[in-house]
Formats: structure tokens, C-alpha cells, sequence
């Protein structure tokens, strides 16, 4: 698989529609108390298309590596509604 980098992002092909999720002004992020080892990592939920989506990434450098993306949880969902103050 194809690896890409930026200035600011590193990623593979699978994961490169998740990278919008940053450009947009629209998403959440939290740690991922529960995933940070040696490393922290971060939870980043927002909307690709119609689509909610969670971005799991790690700091590298400068450099966001992104690790996982995946269409988003009830929990990552409901925290994106409390901010942005949406009811269903």
C-alpha cells in the first residue's frame, strides 16, 4: 500500500478521504485515553459527505499520522452533536 506524506499529514490510500475531515470547520477531537500508550493518540469525528466519520491519528513530528479511520459510534456522534448543539 502507498504511503503519502505533507507538510502536515501523514497517510496511506485507504485513508486519504479521512484527511478532509481536518479542512473542514466542522469536528470534534479527543484523546483516546484508552489507546494512548507509548504514544497519545486522538479521536477526531466529523462528516465526510453524508457520512460521520472518526479519524484515530498520532502526533508525529509535526505531522498528523493518521492510524485508523471508520464510520463513527453512537458515542463519537452524540459528542459531535453536544458541540455543535444539534438535536435529532
Amino acid at each position: 500500500m502507498a504511503e503519502y506524506r505533507d507538510e502536515s499529514f501523514e497517510w496511506d490510500e485507504a485513508k486519504s478521504a479521512a484527511r478532509r475531515i481536518f479542512g473542514s470547520d466542522r469536528y470534534v477531537e479527543r484523546l483516546d485515553e484508552g489507546h494512548s500508550g507509548g504514544e497519545e493518540r486522538f479521536i477526531v469525528t466529523g462528516m465526510l459527505d453524508e457520512t460521520f466519520v472518526s479519524v484515530v491519528y498520532t502526533l508525529r513530528g509535526s505531522r498528523k499520522r493518521l492510524l485508523s479511520a471508520f464510520e463513527a459510534d453512537d458515542e463519537d456522534i452524540a459528542d459531535f452533536m453536544v458541540a455543535y448543539a444539534i438535536s435529532e
